[in-house]
């Protein structure tokens, strides 16, 4: 039986060994074998025709063509569930706009969470979505057909898990060994794609490439060749482009260092666009850049640049992400934007994206600036919302006190308690002091969590990542010395002499010491990202996956007109109820109520 599993525990100590083996693992590994090319070897597409299964350019309704997109999935089942009912329904209305069900269902990534266990696909996103699909009743209207992206979580068993869900369907040609296979039916949607990438003809001239990059934003050979294909045999020319990606390069990108973020985006993105007429090599296919795609950050974003949309829209369940650090980007490059023709001659030029402004004045962001940095605060309760993290600061003291323990039985002073809970608060700190020097491993182990902090302050080596880290430390080894002080004083204050410098007393107190110490540090931790986050816009994806936000989610609906204008529209949940909610409609206190966050956006 499936189980509805709470939102991921981010910082658990078991998830997160898991997690850093699982890591590890596909990271190096990953590096040796590349599964997407075994598979295309083994699965190779026709050269011509064109697939018929993925041209829909003559499947449009009542004048229109519509298609969903969303990304990252499969969290907690209440937030996973709730936007499966939302993409299940077969319309959604909106004041005087009704909007129908795709008749495709893009994933763009991160399909489940931690880690791609076939035990996680089926608890955190097969689960839901055919829950979602039962609801419906007994005779559901036609499906829409179902293509998934990989993203890096999808990636940390090599991509196994995925290709036996996702990519089942065989396709043979004459000559070859093998067998035909349909592919799987998921929660009444059929999967069509072969591989991890794919591109779908769509009407009105619009076509629509879903990319796969690996862990480390990797484009492989094969895919690339892929891609060019399409763009120079398949696609009409001046054909326009939905690019959907696996990550938001646009607002990753280091302005001072763009090259490891943006590298690969910059190829891909301008791959159609420098597209050559097979039958007048010289002649480019003058395919246009409309749309880019991309899930990972857990939010709404829309940036623009040139005459190109760029959406992040992550919001398909997974805990949210804040967007009040978002900002505008600008960075030299040495190539153009799509669409342009590149001049090795001329020097490197401005890219520029800009967080776009919606009809109503406010950016086009949600949650809004505003809200994000409220939420943020949710970081003062860092300690008693990641109990695991608690545990494991409440460890690392136990451990440090008995050694100050041991440090006061061979200095003369009896125990820990009785060196340092006898007099005043000068006196206490003098004496916690005095062990600290008494032993070497006091000063290996400080070392030691100065190291921790050092790493986590996530900087580019140098001075600033060294003083970054060295306040961390500082607040935590303040914080740590001074609340076991007090609680020595406090004890030594209450207790009788008798009692005082008993062994049970000495336990208590180690282990009283301990827990008091590690409140108080994951306190501080919390604190450090809060402030990180709302002073200096970083370490937003710890300060926020601390929170595990369930609400606050998105996808996309979009549709194309029989003009061949492509609207936009970017659908949110503000509140996820308890278990997933009712349908939209439905009357119930607990009823799902989407709304328009903006737009609709359209793209000619």
């Amino acid at each position: 039986m499936r189980k509805q599993l709470p939102m991921t525990g981010w910082y658990d100590p078991g998830m997160l060994v898991q997690t850093g083996i699982r890591v590890a693992i596909s990271t190096v590994f990953g590096q040796f074998v590349d599964r997407r090319e075994s598979i295309a070897a083994a699965n190779a597409v026709a050269a011509q025709p064109f697939d018929p299964s993925f041209d829909y350019s003559k499947k449009s309704t009542d004048g229109a063509f519509w298609l969903d997109f969303m990304a990252d999935t499969g969290d907690g089942w209440d937030s996973t569930f709730a936007m499966a009912q939302l993409v299940t329904e077969p319309n959604l209305r909106f004041g005087d706009d009704d909007l129908p069900r795709g008749r495709v269902l893009v994933l763009g990534g991160d399909e489940v969470y931690p880690t791609p266990s076939r035990e996680a696909y089926e608890d955190r996103f097969l689960g839901p979505f055919d829950q979602a699909f039962e609801n419906l009743g007994e005779a559901p209207p036609p499906m829409p057909d179902l293509y998934v992206m990989p993203g890096n979580h999808d990636w940390y068993d090599g991509l196994n898990s995925f290709f036996e869900l996702f990519c089942r369907r065989r396709m043979t040609s004459s000559g070859s060994i093998g067998v035909p296979r349909d592919g799987s039916v998921i929660a009444g949607r059929k999967t069509l794609q072969s591989r991890s990438y794919f591109a779908l003809k769509l009407p009105g001239g619009w076509w629509l490439w879903g990319t796969d990059s690996q862990l480390e934003g990797h484009i492989d050979q094969p895919q690339i060749e892929y891609f060019q294909w399409v763009a120079s045999h398949w696609m009409e020319p001046r054909s326009k482009l939905i690019l959907c990606v696996g990550q938001p390069h646009w607002a990753y990108v280091d302005n001072a260092d763009p090259k490891p973020q943006f590298r690969t985006m910059s190829y891909v993105e301008r791959l159609a666009g420098i597209a050559r007429n097979p039958k007048d090599a010289p002649k480019l296919m003058g395919h246009e850049l409309k749309l880019v795609l991309a899930g990972d950050s857990h939010h709404y974003a829309r940036h623009e640049s040139a005459s190109v949309q760029y959406v992040t829209c992550g919001g398909g369940g997974a805990f949210l992400h804040p967007t009040h650090h978002l900002e505008d980007k600008s960075f030299q490059w040495k190539y153009p934007p799509p669409g342009v023709a590149h001049d090795p001659d001329q020097p490197p030029q401005t890219r520029r994206f800009d967080i776009a402004v919606a009809a109503d004045g406010r950016p086009a962001l949600f949650p809004d600036p505003a809200t994000s940095r409220r939420l943020t605060r949710g970081n003062f309760g860092f300690a008693f919302l990641n109990p695991g993290m608690t545990l494991v600061y409440f460890g690392a003291y136990l451990v440090f006190n008995w050694l100050l323990e041991v440090n006061a039985r061979t200095t003369g002073h009896g125990s820990l308690l009785a060196a340092i809970g006898g007099g005043g608060f000068p006196e206490a700190l003098c004496a916690y002091a005095k062990l600290l020097f008494a032993s070497p491993w006091s000063f290996i182990l400080m070392g030691s969590a100065y190291g921790g902090y050092y790493y986590l302050a996530g900087e580019p080596n140098g001075p600033q990542r060294v003083l970054i880290g060295a306040a961390h430390w500082i607040a935590q080894t303040l914080t740590a010395v001074l609340l076991t002080c007090a609680m020595a004083l406090l004890v030594g204050h209450i207790w009788p002499q008798d009692l005082l410098f008993s062994g049970s007393s000495n336990v208590g107190a180690i282990v009283l010491g301990s827990a008091l110490a590690a409140v108080g540090s994951a306190t501080v931790l919390g604190l450090y990202f809060l402030i990180s986050l709302n002073l200096f816009g970083r370490h937003w994806n710890e300060a926020f996956s601390a929170l595990a936000i369930k609400d606050f989610k998105c996808f996309l609906r979009m549709s194309i007109d029989a003009d061949g204008a492509l609207r936009v529209y970017p659908i949110g949940l503000t509140r996820t109820p308890k278990a997933g909610g009712s349908r939209p409609g439905s009357g119930e206190p607990d009823a799902l109520r989407p709304h328009l966050i903006e737009g609709p956006l359209v793209i000619r």
